[in-house]
């Protein structure tokens, strides 16, 4: 179908065919081919008449700013983006790729003031808070960033892109627990990303922080710590000595299905928490290990990762099918790092 109206914006080209023949929709979608292929050139052509026949179209405009944006000519991209911001059904992605060329020639506070406008407009818009965390950090105001994420997580718990700023966030600030909270939920609800292997090793890595013996968690020393991380972080303290020789898939395993065990028991009345239903469902069904292997089991070692694929082709291809099936979704309520 891209090809088509590629076809189409062609002839319009070539033989001077009446604009009008096309509809706004057909040099939209011409533009956006035209775009995937970085011919800009063309796709701003096929923008331009689009936006001569219905000048006030608001994926026409978003667009024509989207394209000077890839081709980096940032003015003329903030030019069309002041005009999308103001048509009465602008959305959030007028706001965002606005920000996004503010943010490209280091205009932070511009940036900042779109994002802050577009949060009065949509309250629980997730890209904006994760885009105005972004540009918050790059002024290096930290506690203004993780503080504008954490509120993104807790309004918009299906939008993955603040769990992963958060999760990156607190691996740098050695908050084991938090990258392994926001971390798992990441690649639950991105699970096939460039990113998702990212945050796969971040895990992995605090797991092998967090637990190795000789080092006691001090969350009673760090207030910040809410009391949903205190409950798990004390289920973990009880499995150090498992790896005092060190940490293996199998100890993850072990480890994780214990937490799942007590929280059950001891917490989920109240903190119901919508991962850990997520994994008793998968212990049902008799894939949770092949889930553990999915997470860690590339990070720990490629070769045996392969081999247990090799060995367990069943179970395996049981849980790929399950994952493949269903869209992850975080439900609202279950934040509880206030």
């Amino acid at each position: 179908m891209k090809k088509l109206f590629v076809i189409l914006f062609a002839l319009v080209l070539a033989v001077g065919v009446n604009a009008q023949t096309l509809t706004v929709k057909q040099f939209q979608e011409s533009a956006m081919a035209l775009m995937q292929q970085g011919d800009f050139t063309n796709a701003m052509v096929a923008l331009e008449k689009a936006k001569a026949i219905e000048p006030q179209n608001l994926e026409t405009i978003k667009n024509i700013s989207f394209c000077f944006y890839l081709q980096r000519e940032f003015a003329q991209a903030i030019d069309a983006g002041k005009i999308a911001i103001e048509l009465p059904n602008a959305d959030q992605q007028s706001f965002q790729i606005l920000g996004m060329s503010y943010k490209s020639i280091a205009d932070y506070s511009a940036a900042n003031k779109i994002y802050k406008r577009a949060l009065k407009k949509f309250p629980d818009g997730g890209v904006i808070y994760s885009e105005y965390g972004e540009s918050l950090l790059q002024e290096n105001k930290k506690d203004e960033a993780i503080a504008t994420w954490e509120k993104g997580i807790e309004l918009a718990p299906s939008y993955s892109g603040n769990y992963y700023n958060a999760a990156k966030y607190y691996y740098k600030e050695m908050n084991w627990i938090r990258v392994l909270i926001h971390g798992e939920l990441f690649v639950n609800l991105e699970s096939y990303s460039a990113r998702t292997n990212e945050v796969k090793k971040a895990m992995l890595d605090a797991y092998k922080n967090m637990l190795r013996p000789i080092v006691k968690t001090p969350y009673h020393l760090i207030p910040k710590y809410a009391d949903f991380e205190k409950k798990q972080l004390d289920i973990y303290e009880k499995t150090k000595q498992q790896v005092a020789e060190g940490l293996t898939i199998d100890h993850i395993g072990s480890i994780r299905t214990r937490l799942l065990m007590e929280w059950m028991s001891d917490n989920a009345k109240l903190y119901p928490y919508q991962l850990f239903s997520h994994w008793q469902h998968m212990i049902r069904e008799g894939i949770f290990e092949a889930y553990n292997q999915w997470l860690f089991g590339a990070s720990f070692g490629e070769e045996a990762y392969q081999k247990w694929l090799s060995t367990h082709a069943e179970e395996a291809k049981k849980f790929t099918e399950f994952q493949q099936s269903r869209i992850y979704r975080q439900p609202g309520g279950q934040y509880y790092l206030n």
